[in-house]
């Protein structure tokens, strides 16, 4: 963090420990902070950052700042470094991480529209990018086969794919960490993806790198979307829910990417339950381990809990969730956070992971 950041968080009362020095930060009296992201962060570089990575995930510094600000009138406006209005002048955006830039500031503005705002460059290169959306028809990617089973192979694949199986598979979890009903329809790894026109075009919007939303669940009226973090605490978990959202939503319950135009369609597979995602509305649930020294600790917000994010207590991810659920959608789509405790068994063999079951009745937050 530089001085320069420190004393701007400082006056609007955001007293945090740490802020990515590539996010240049700046302020107009009376309540206007500005944001300006590097090229890297928003895909206008030959060498884009991942959006949860932390010089990227506007939304989750900018939630994050007005839940925890004094100025209850403060206005965050949004700018990227060294863009102009050639940066991009419509039509299919450059590279996937641009895509999922345009999609994301697209939605975020509209959403928050009483406190974010764009820059004037970077608001017409989202205009430009609501032309191309209400010009052309898109299809959503579906799986191709079933769902990692074997415990070995994802343990393999990372962490979090074990602990995903782990969560759907136990009726224990599923009750009582994640709160579903007996009815609810599960399912792991949905493919994120959306192909211009036909999947023959190969014009992939959000391109470049493999996405898939974690887990989900088709829960009476509900689709859950789950982003899962295991021994791995980032911030950019809320800019990954709001993004991964927002797709649900648009993809199964809306249908389109704009107010009606830019229209999706998706085959009904019937891998992964697929063909079961249909609801009203979807909830963003940010979910991740944690541990602290003591649960009292936890409760009193006075300890970060240590698997979510050294900035995200308990009590601020409350402020957050506040925040973030006033979004204009009038509860189309909500967010929520939950945790769980990872523990690991010690034996000479390969790692073999439980959550533990003491702790399911208050890990709920």
């Amino acid at each position: 963090m530089t001085g320069v950041q420190k004393l701007i968080l400082g006056y609007i009362g955001v007293k945090i420990a740490n802020f990515p020095e590539d996010i240049v930060l700046d302020y107009i009296e009376p309540n206007k902070l500005l944001m300006k992201l590097k090229k890297e962060a928003a895909g206008f570089s030959k060498q884009p950052l991942a959006m949860q990575d932390d010089r990227a995930c506007f939304e989750a510094w900018c939630l994050l700042i007005k839940a925890k600000t004094n100025k209850l009138e403060l206005e965050i406006e949004l700018d990227v470094e060294g863009i102009t209005n050639a940066s991009y002048s419509g039509g299919k955006p450059a590279n996937g991480y641009m895509g999922k830039f345009l999609y994301r500031i697209l939605k975020f503005s509209e959403q928050y529209t009483m406190w974010f705002k764009l820059a004037p460059t970077l608001e017409a290169l989202k205009e430009n990018f609501k032309i191309y959306l209400a010009a052309h028809s898109f299809v959503a990617n579906e799986p191709t086969k079933e769902a990692e089973k074997d415990l070995a192979n994802l343990l393999n694949m990372g962490l979090e794919s074990y602990v995903a199986y782990l969560l759907c598979d136990s009726e224990s979890a599923k009750r009582n960490i994640l709160a579903l009903t007996r009815e609810a329809i599960v399912g792991r790894q949905l493919p994120v993806g959306l192909v211009e026109g036909s999947k023959a075009s190969g014009k992939e919007l959000f391109g470049g790198e493999e996405a898939a939303i974690d887990f989900w669940a088709v829960d009476e009226n509900t689709i859950n979307v789950y982003e899962l973090k295991s021994k791995k605490p980032m911030l950019g978990i809320i800019t990954e829910s709001f993004f991964y959202s927002n797709y649900v939503y648009d993809v199964f319950i809306s249908k389109n990417l704009n107010h009606g135009k830019g229209s999706v369609a998706h085959e009904a597979v019937a891998y992964r339950n697929y063909d079961k995602i249909q609801a009203a509305r979807v909830k963003g649930i940010m979910i991740s381990n944690y541990c602290a020294a003591t649960l009292l600790a936890i409760l009193a917000g006075t300890k970060y809990d240590i698997g979510w994010h050294r900035l995200l207590n308990s009590a601020t991810r409350d402020e957050i969730k506040k925040v973030m659920n006033n979004n204009g959608t009038n509860g189309k789509i909500q967010y929520d956070f939950v945790s769980y405790i990872l523990k690991e068994l010690t034996t000479n063999a390969p790692k073999i992971y439980y959550i533990a079951k003491q702790v399911l009745k208050v890990c709920r937050c």
